[in-house]
């Protein structure tokens, strides 16, 4: 497993415990609230941990993590970042009919889908509850970038 692959994997456990703390019924909730804003908090600190790494990674224009069209964490210089949001809300509204044709093509779960433009490209990943939008020119190969993280 790459670098990116293994980032994915922690931010899609700790989004996990996130979600499993928000169904915890408790009769002590002050308790059971203060352990669901420190999941929160390790999933939203880890987040923007690996949107500030990924900037780092030469080639990459911009990066940002979103749920339901609202920026968490993002790090770089996009000329249009509220806009790949309401984009990113469109896409994870969309996703069940995304799923309806990737079991009828037999594709297994969405796992990300990418736009490409005549100059710049945008990958956008399902991680946990959020979509992890990753832009850099049209030219860069955007796994191999992320494979290496240099």
């Amino acid at each position: 497993m790459h670098w990116f692959e293994s980032q994915l994997t922690a931010l899609d456990q700790l989004a996990a415990d996130y979600l499993n703390s928000q169904r915890q019924t408790s009769e002590d909730i002050i308790r059971t609230s203060e352990d669901l804003r420190i999941k929160r908090r390790r999933f939203i600190d880890a987040l923007q941990k690996l949107v500030d790494n990924i900037m780092e990674i030469k080639g990459i224009s911009a990066c940002a993590a979103y749920h339901e069209g609202l920026v968490l964490v993002s790090s770089g210089r996009m000329p249009n970042i509220d806009a790949l949001g309401a984009l990113g809300a469109m896409i994870q509204e969309s996703v069940g009919v995304a799923r309806k044709g990737a079991a009828i093509l037999n594709l297994g779960d969405i796992e990300q889908i990418l736009i490409i433009g005549s100059t710049d490209k945008v990958a956008m990943l399902n991680v946990g509850p959020i979509v992890l939008c990753i832009a850099c020119p049209k030219g860069v190969n955007l796994a191999s970038a992320l494979s290496r993280r240099k």
